[in-house]
Protein backbone atom coordinates (compact mmCIF):
# COMPACT_ATOMS: atom_id res chain seq x y z
CA UNK A 1 0.00 0.00 0.00
CA UNK A 2 2.85 2.30 0.39
CA UNK A 3 3.83 2.33 -3.56
CA UNK A 4 2.45 2.86 -6.79
CA UNK A 5 0.15 5.41 -8.12
CA UNK A 6 -2.52 6.28 -5.66
CA UNK A 7 -4.88 4.53 -7.87
CA UNK A 8 -3.87 1.59 -7.62
CA UNK A 9 -4.16 1.93 -3.70
CA UNK A 10 -7.62 3.23 -4.38
CA UNK A 11 -8.40 0.07 -6.08
CA UNK A 12 -6.51 -1.68 -3.77
CA UNK A 13 -8.33 -0.87 -0.61
CA UNK A 14 -11.86 -0.66 -1.98
CA UNK A 15 -11.48 -4.38 -3.62
CA UNK A 16 -8.89 -5.86 -2.08
CA UNK A 17 -9.09 -4.77 1.44
CA UNK A 18 -12.62 -3.63 1.70
CA UNK A 19 -11.33 -0.88 3.79
CA UNK A 20 -13.99 1.97 1.91
CA UNK A 21 -12.83 4.67 4.15
CA UNK A 22 -9.49 4.42 3.08
CA UNK A 23 -10.44 3.78 -0.53
CA UNK A 24 -12.20 7.37 -0.03
CA UNK A 25 -9.10 9.12 1.10
CA UNK A 26 -6.76 7.78 -1.59
CA UNK A 27 -9.95 8.56 -4.27
CA UNK A 28 -10.17 12.30 -3.84
CA UNK A 29 -6.56 12.50 -4.09
CA UNK A 30 -6.55 11.00 -7.74
CA UNK A 31 -6.79 14.90 -9.02
CA UNK A 32 -4.28 15.67 -7.87
CA UNK A 33 -1.62 13.30 -7.61
CA UNK A 34 -0.03 10.57 -9.52
CA UNK A 35 -1.49 9.12 -13.56
CA UNK A 36 -4.93 11.28 -12.71
CA UNK A 37 -3.43 14.76 -12.22
CA UNK A 38 -1.01 13.70 -14.69
CA UNK A 39 -4.20 12.73 -17.53
CA UNK A 40 -5.63 16.36 -16.34
CA UNK A 41 -3.20 18.34 -17.24
CA UNK A 42 -3.05 17.07 -20.32
CA UNK A 43 -5.92 18.66 -21.32
CA UNK A 44 -6.67 22.08 -23.49
CA UNK A 45 -9.26 24.08 -21.09
CA UNK A 46 -10.03 26.22 -24.47
CA UNK A 47 -11.24 23.17 -26.55
CA UNK A 48 -11.86 20.92 -23.66
CA UNK A 49 -10.06 18.11 -25.60
CA UNK A 50 -7.20 15.51 -25.06
CA UNK A 51 -4.76 14.74 -27.88
CA UNK A 52 -6.55 17.61 -30.27
CA UNK A 53 -9.17 14.61 -31.05
CA UNK A 54 -12.26 13.40 -30.17
CA UNK A 55 -11.84 9.61 -30.80
CA UNK A 56 -8.38 9.86 -32.16
CA UNK A 57 -5.86 9.91 -32.10
CA UNK A 58 -5.31 6.73 -30.82
CA UNK A 59 -4.62 6.35 -28.00
CA UNK A 60 -4.16 9.94 -26.41
CA UNK A 61 -7.97 11.11 -27.76
CA UNK A 62 -10.41 12.89 -25.68
CA UNK A 63 -12.38 9.53 -25.83
CA UNK A 64 -9.23 7.27 -24.45
CA UNK A 65 -8.57 9.70 -21.95
CA UNK A 66 -11.87 9.87 -20.47
CA UNK A 67 -11.84 5.90 -20.20
CA UNK A 68 -8.68 5.93 -18.84
CA UNK A 69 -9.62 8.22 -16.05
CA UNK A 70 -12.56 6.39 -15.82
CA UNK A 71 -11.22 3.25 -15.32
CA UNK A 72 -8.72 4.95 -12.71
CA UNK A 73 -11.13 6.33 -10.30
CA UNK A 74 -11.23 10.00 -10.40
CA UNK A 75 -14.27 11.41 -9.08
CA UNK A 76 -15.78 13.18 -12.12
CA UNK A 77 -15.23 16.73 -11.76
CA UNK A 78 -16.28 19.48 -14.14
CA UNK A 79 -13.52 19.07 -16.97
CA UNK A 80 -14.22 15.04 -17.04
CA UNK A 81 -17.98 16.25 -16.99
CA UNK A 82 -17.54 19.49 -19.84
CA UNK A 83 -15.14 16.93 -22.10
CA UNK A 84 -17.26 13.93 -21.30
CA UNK A 85 -20.83 16.08 -22.54
CA UNK A 86 -18.52 16.79 -25.91
CA UNK A 87 -17.40 13.81 -26.77
CA UNK A 88 -21.15 12.66 -26.35
CA UNK A 89 -22.24 15.74 -28.81
CA UNK A 90 -19.76 15.04 -31.53
CA UNK A 91 -19.87 11.25 -31.59
CA UNK A 92 -24.08 10.91 -31.00
CA UNK A 93 -25.67 12.23 -33.68
CA UNK A 94 -29.26 11.46 -35.37
CA UNK A 95 -29.69 8.55 -33.08
CA UNK A 96 -26.25 7.30 -33.72
CA UNK A 97 -26.79 7.73 -37.64
CA UNK A 98 -23.11 9.18 -38.88
CA UNK A 99 -23.73 9.38 -42.31
CA UNK A 100 -26.42 7.93 -44.70
CA UNK A 101 -26.47 4.27 -44.48
CA UNK A 102 -23.58 4.34 -41.76
CA UNK A 103 -24.19 4.18 -37.98
CA UNK A 104 -22.04 4.78 -34.92
CA UNK A 105 -19.84 1.21 -34.17
CA UNK A 106 -21.57 -0.42 -31.42
CA UNK A 107 -18.13 -1.02 -29.19
CA UNK A 108 -17.77 2.93 -29.57
CA UNK A 109 -21.42 3.73 -28.78
CA UNK A 110 -20.99 1.06 -25.58
CA UNK A 111 -17.73 2.94 -24.20
CA UNK A 112 -19.73 6.38 -24.99
CA UNK A 113 -22.17 5.00 -22.19
CA UNK A 114 -19.96 3.60 -20.04
CA UNK A 115 -18.14 7.04 -19.87
CA UNK A 116 -20.90 9.66 -19.55
CA UNK A 117 -23.18 7.22 -17.37
CA UNK A 118 -19.94 7.03 -14.81
CA UNK A 119 -19.90 10.89 -15.27
CA UNK A 120 -23.55 11.10 -14.60
CA UNK A 121 -24.17 13.75 -17.41
CA UNK A 122 -28.09 14.06 -18.19
CA UNK A 123 -29.18 13.67 -21.82
CA UNK A 124 -31.75 12.25 -23.95
CA UNK A 125 -29.01 10.58 -25.91
CA UNK A 126 -27.95 8.36 -23.12
CA UNK A 127 -31.23 6.44 -23.91
CA UNK A 128 -30.72 6.80 -27.37
CA UNK A 129 -27.52 4.47 -26.76
CA UNK A 130 -29.35 2.19 -24.81
CA UNK A 131 -31.77 1.68 -27.56
CA UNK A 132 -29.43 1.54 -29.94
CA UNK A 133 -27.82 -1.65 -27.88
CA UNK A 134 -30.74 -3.27 -27.00
CA UNK A 135 -32.60 -3.25 -30.70
CA UNK A 136 -29.28 -4.77 -32.48
CA UNK A 137 -28.13 -7.79 -29.58
CA UNK A 138 -27.68 -10.82 -32.27
CA UNK A 139 -29.44 -14.05 -31.67
CA UNK A 140 -26.31 -15.60 -30.73
CA UNK A 141 -26.66 -12.78 -27.43
CA UNK A 142 -23.71 -10.91 -28.40
CA UNK A 143 -22.98 -7.52 -30.09
CA UNK A 144 -20.68 -6.45 -32.86
CA UNK A 145 -19.29 -3.23 -33.84
CA UNK A 146 -20.78 -3.93 -37.41
CA UNK A 147 -24.55 -3.51 -36.79
CA UNK A 148 -25.29 -5.40 -39.88
CA UNK A 149 -23.24 -9.07 -38.90
CA UNK A 150 -25.15 -11.58 -37.93
CA UNK A 151 -23.04 -12.68 -35.34
CA UNK A 152 -21.71 -11.37 -32.14
CA UNK A 153 -17.87 -10.21 -31.29
CA UNK A 154 -15.98 -10.40 -28.01
CA UNK A 155 -14.86 -6.98 -28.16
CA UNK A 156 -18.32 -5.49 -28.39
CA UNK A 157 -19.74 -7.46 -26.49
CA UNK A 158 -17.74 -6.99 -23.10
CA UNK A 159 -17.62 -3.78 -23.83
CA UNK A 160 -21.78 -3.90 -23.71
CA UNK A 161 -21.47 -5.42 -20.59
CA UNK A 162 -18.89 -3.18 -18.82
CA UNK A 163 -21.20 -0.11 -20.21
CA UNK A 164 -24.36 -1.64 -18.86
CA UNK A 165 -22.79 -2.10 -14.83
CA UNK A 166 -21.29 1.39 -15.30
CA UNK A 167 -25.29 2.87 -16.06
CA UNK A 168 -27.13 0.80 -13.72
CA UNK A 169 -24.09 1.53 -11.15
CA UNK A 170 -24.56 5.40 -11.60
CA UNK A 171 -28.17 5.41 -10.59
CA UNK A 172 -29.96 5.39 -14.12
CA UNK A 173 -32.72 3.32 -14.35
CA UNK A 174 -33.70 3.59 -18.18
CA UNK A 175 -35.39 0.27 -19.45
CA UNK A 176 -33.46 -2.00 -16.77
CA UNK A 177 -35.72 -4.76 -16.94
CA UNK A 178 -34.88 -5.00 -20.66
CA UNK A 179 -31.45 -4.46 -19.80
CA UNK A 180 -31.73 -6.85 -16.89
CA UNK A 181 -32.59 -9.37 -19.50
CA UNK A 182 -29.65 -9.18 -21.94
CA UNK A 183 -27.03 -8.67 -19.96
CA UNK A 184 -27.55 -13.12 -19.50
CA UNK A 185 -27.53 -13.59 -23.18
CA UNK A 186 -24.24 -11.41 -23.66
CA UNK A 187 -22.63 -13.02 -20.57
CA UNK A 188 -23.46 -16.64 -21.88
CA UNK A 189 -21.94 -15.36 -25.19
CA UNK A 190 -18.81 -14.87 -23.19
CA UNK A 191 -18.76 -18.44 -20.94
CA UNK A 192 -19.71 -20.19 -23.76
CA UNK A 193 -16.58 -19.81 -25.74
CA UNK A 194 -14.91 -20.56 -22.67
CA UNK A 195 -13.94 -16.68 -22.77
CA UNK A 196 -11.65 -17.36 -25.60
CA UNK A 197 -12.37 -20.88 -27.71
CA UNK A 198 -14.46 -21.32 -31.08
CA UNK A 199 -17.58 -22.97 -29.82
CA UNK A 200 -17.41 -25.41 -33.51
CA UNK A 201 -13.93 -25.70 -33.66
CA UNK A 202 -12.59 -25.39 -29.63
CA UNK A 203 -9.81 -23.58 -31.16
CA UNK A 204 -8.10 -20.12 -29.99
CA UNK A 205 -10.18 -17.64 -31.28
CA UNK A 206 -7.28 -14.93 -31.54
CA UNK A 207 -4.05 -15.40 -29.98
CA UNK A 208 -4.14 -11.88 -28.61
CA UNK A 209 -7.24 -12.55 -26.61
CA UNK A 210 -4.79 -14.46 -23.99
CA UNK A 211 -2.33 -11.65 -24.38
CA UNK A 212 -3.92 -8.97 -21.43
CA UNK A 213 -1.94 -5.56 -21.01
CA UNK A 214 -3.52 -2.08 -19.50
CA UNK A 215 -4.71 0.01 -20.48
CA UNK A 216 -7.03 -2.48 -22.26
CA UNK A 217 -8.57 0.12 -24.91
CA UNK A 218 -11.46 -1.26 -26.80
CA UNK A 219 -9.54 -4.98 -27.09
CA UNK A 220 -11.05 -8.17 -25.59
CA UNK A 221 -9.01 -9.94 -23.27
CA UNK A 222 -9.04 -13.05 -20.90
CA UNK A 223 -8.37 -10.82 -17.65
CA UNK A 224 -10.67 -8.18 -18.59
CA UNK A 225 -13.61 -10.56 -19.31
CA UNK A 226 -12.99 -12.73 -15.58
CA UNK A 227 -12.60 -8.96 -13.67
CA UNK A 228 -15.81 -8.06 -15.27
CA UNK A 229 -17.48 -10.99 -13.95
CA UNK A 230 -15.40 -10.89 -10.55
CA UNK A 231 -16.65 -7.16 -10.38
CA UNK A 232 -20.34 -7.70 -11.70
CA UNK A 233 -20.46 -10.06 -8.92
CA UNK A 234 -21.33 -13.02 -11.20
CA UNK A 235 -20.93 -16.78 -9.80
CA UNK A 236 -18.28 -18.68 -10.49
CA UNK A 237 -18.89 -20.63 -13.85
CA UNK A 238 -16.78 -24.05 -14.96
CA UNK A 239 -16.28 -22.62 -18.51
CA UNK A 240 -14.11 -20.17 -17.12
CA UNK A 241 -11.15 -22.51 -15.87
CA UNK A 242 -9.08 -22.72 -18.56
CA UNK A 243 -9.13 -19.10 -18.96
CA UNK A 244 -8.36 -18.52 -15.26
CA UNK A 245 -5.86 -21.18 -15.13
CA UNK A 246 -3.79 -19.87 -17.91
CA UNK A 247 -3.57 -16.78 -15.75
CA UNK A 248 -2.52 -18.19 -12.65
CA UNK A 249 0.38 -20.15 -14.51
CA UNK A 250 1.64 -16.29 -15.00
CA UNK A 251 1.89 -15.82 -11.55
CA UNK A 252 5.30 -15.85 -9.67
CA UNK A 253 5.63 -17.37 -6.59
CA UNK A 254 4.37 -14.16 -4.72
CA UNK A 255 1.66 -13.75 -7.02
CA UNK A 256 2.52 -10.99 -8.95
CA UNK A 257 1.80 -10.68 -12.67
CA UNK A 258 4.16 -10.01 -15.55
CA UNK A 259 3.98 -6.48 -17.67
CA UNK A 260 2.43 -7.05 -20.53
CA UNK A 261 2.82 -5.52 -23.97
CA UNK A 262 0.96 -2.52 -24.39
CA UNK A 263 -1.48 -2.25 -27.50
CA UNK A 264 0.60 -0.25 -29.75
CA UNK A 265 -0.30 3.46 -30.70
CA UNK A 266 0.44 6.95 -28.85
CA UNK A 267 0.22 7.26 -25.43
CA UNK A 268 0.98 10.34 -23.14
CA UNK A 269 3.21 8.36 -20.81
CA UNK A 270 3.97 4.74 -19.68
CA UNK A 271 1.76 3.69 -16.58
CA UNK A 272 4.67 1.04 -15.60
CA UNK A 273 7.47 1.96 -17.95
CA UNK A 274 10.53 -0.70 -17.13
CA UNK A 275 9.08 -2.79 -14.59
CA UNK A 276 8.97 -6.67 -14.97
CA UNK A 277 6.48 -7.41 -12.48
CA UNK A 278 2.59 -4.96 -12.67
CA UNK A 279 0.91 -3.64 -10.00
CA UNK A 280 -1.86 -3.24 -12.30
CA UNK A 281 -2.22 -6.92 -13.19
CA UNK A 282 -1.27 -8.34 -10.21
CA UNK A 283 -4.19 -6.21 -8.93
CA UNK A 284 -6.76 -7.17 -11.43
CA UNK A 285 -5.41 -10.99 -11.05
CA UNK A 286 -6.19 -10.62 -7.18
CA UNK A 287 -9.73 -9.14 -8.06
CA UNK A 288 -10.44 -12.49 -9.67
CA UNK A 289 -8.93 -14.57 -7.42
CA UNK A 290 -10.88 -13.37 -4.41
CA UNK A 291 -14.02 -13.84 -6.90
CA UNK A 292 -13.56 -17.37 -8.08
CA UNK A 293 -10.49 -18.82 -5.95
CA UNK A 294 -11.01 -17.52 -2.46
CA UNK A 295 -8.45 -19.96 -0.88
CA UNK A 296 -5.51 -19.12 -3.53
CA UNK A 297 -6.22 -15.24 -3.00
CA UNK A 298 -6.53 -15.86 0.74
CA UNK A 299 -2.60 -17.82 1.05
CA UNK A 300 -1.16 -14.81 -1.66
CA UNK A 301 -2.45 -12.23 1.11
CA UNK A 302 -1.16 -14.10 4.10
CA UNK A 303 2.09 -13.66 1.60
CA UNK A 304 1.76 -9.99 1.20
Amino acid sequence: MNEGDVAIKYWVSRDLLSDLKLAKQFREKIATEGWGQAYLALRDPETMKWGNGIYSPKWISTHYTLLELKNLGLIPNREFEQSAQLLLDCMWQNQGLVRKGRYQDMCVGAMILNICAYGKLISEKLSEIVDYILKNQKEDGGWNCDRTSLKGSLHTTLSVLEAFLEFERSGYTYRLEDIHRAIPEGEEFILRKQLFRSVHSGEIIYPGFLICPYPSRWQYDILRALEYFAKSGHAFDPRMEEALNTLIERMDENGRMPVEKAHPNLVFFKLESGRSKSRINTYRMLVVLKAFRPSTFSELIKRT
